[in-house]
């Protein structure tokens, strides 16, 4: 994926996106993300789209209604 430094940006850019849609996730599940190479160049609003459909797709994603 690249040296320390991006692979650490791509870990803090992960953190913030999951930290910011936690009340959305189901409690009591973990969830590991791996990353892979093209997250490099991807904006934050195609990484919160990716995370937010993954959650989906595993049925972990909860609306408010919900």
């Amino acid at each position: 994926m690249g040296g320390a430094v991006v692979r650490n940006r791509v870990k803090r850019r992960l953190r913030e996106i999951v930290r910011r849609c936690q009340h959305h996730i189901r409690p009591g599940y973990d969830v590991v993300l791996i990353a892979r190479r093209p997250i490099v160049t991807s904006t934050h609003e195609e990484l919160v789209h990716a995370v937010e459909t993954l959650l989906r797709r595993s049925h972990l994603w909860q609306d408010a209604a919900d």
